[in-house]
C-alpha cells in the first residue's frame, strides 16, 4: 500500500539488442545526470530473471486465470532516486507468443517488439521530507518523460495524478491523502494485534513519522467507517 507511479514502455518495432542495450546505458546516464542515488550497471535480462515477468490472461474464459510468464531475453538498469523510495526499473524485454498450459499451448498475448512493465512506490520518501517526495518523484516522471523522447510507447498510471498534471499541488493534496490512509489502516492493525495479544507483530515505516498520530487522526476522520471491519479481519486472519 502506498502512493505508487505504474508504467509501461514499449517499443513495437523489433529493434537490435545492441540498440536495446544502447537505449538503456542512456537511461543510466540520463539517471545519473539528474541526481538518482543509486544506477545500477546494465543487466542483461535472462530467461526466468525476477521483476521482468509478464503478467497475463491464459483463459480469459475463466476468473483467475492468470500467470506470469518470465522474459526471453532484454536489457535493463535498476534505478533509486532518493532514500525511502522503491527503486524502479528501466529497460526492454522479449516474451514467448506461447507457453505451456493445461497439457497444450496457449497464446500469451506478447504480439512481438519489445516491451516492459513496472512500478515505483515513492510515499515513503515522504518521510525525508515533502521537498524529498517531490524530488523522488519527479525523477521518476522524468525518466519516463525520457523514454518518449525515444519514440517509445509509454504507459503510465500515476497515483498522485502528477504525470497528467504537472501539479505539485495536485500530488501533495493525494500523498496527504495516502499518507493518512496508511497511518489509519497501520494503527488498526497494529492496536488489533496488540489486543490478540501480539504486541509487536504489525511494523510499517510509517511509525516512524513524527506526525504519526496526526496522519493517522487525518486518516480516520476519511476512511474510518471503510476501516472499522479491519480488527475482525485481523482477528479471524489470526
Amino acid at each position: 500500500m502506498g502512493l505508487t507511479i505504474h508504467y509501461k514502455l514499449a517499443v513495437a518495432e523489433n529493434l537490435a539488442e545492441e540498440a536495446v542495450r544502447d537505449l538503456a546505458e542512456r537511461t543510466a546516464q540520463y539517471a545519473q545526470k539528474i541526481g538518482c542515488v543509486r544506477v545500477s550497471p546494465i543487466i542483461e535480462v535472462e530467461g526466468g530473471m525476477p521483476f521482468t515477468d509478464l503478467f497475463v490472461n491464459l483463459c480469459p474464459e475463466e476468473e483467475g486465470c492468470y500467470d506470469l510468464i518470465p522474459a526471453e531475453r532484454g536489457w535493463m538498469i535498476d534505478v533509486l532516486p532518493g532514500e525511502g523510495s522503491e527503486s524502479a526499473r528501466f529497460g526492454l524485454c522479449q516474451y514467448p507468443r506461447e507457453v505451456p498450459f493445461r497439457g497444450g499451448s496457449v497464446p500469451t498475448g506478447y504480439t512481438g517488439g519489445w516491451l516492459l512493465t513496472g512500478f515505483c512506490k515513492t510515499q515513503y520518501a515522504a518521510e525525508h521530507g515533502w521537498d524529498h517526495f517531490l524530488k523522488c518523484h519527479r525523477q521518476i516522471i522524468s525518466l519516463l518523460d525520457f523514454w518518449k523522447q525515444f519514440g517509445a510507447t509509454v504507459e503510465v498510471t500515476d497515483e498522485g495524478e502528477y504525470w497528467e498534471t504537472r501539479s505539485e499541488e495536485t500530488l501533495r493534496r493525494i500523498l496527504n491523502r495516502y499518507d493518512g490512509l496508511v497511518a489509519a489502516v497501520a494503527g488498526a492493525m497494529k492496536d488489533a494485534a496488540d489486543d490478540a495479544g501480539k504486541p509487536n507483530a504489525i511494523r510499517a515505516p510509517i511509525f516512524s513519522r513524527k506526525d504519526f498520530e496526526r496522519l493517522e487522526a487525518e486518516g480516520q476522520r476519511e476512511f474510518g467507517d471503510k476501516l472499522s471491519q479491519l480488527p475482525r479481519i485481523i482477528s479471524e486472519v489470526g
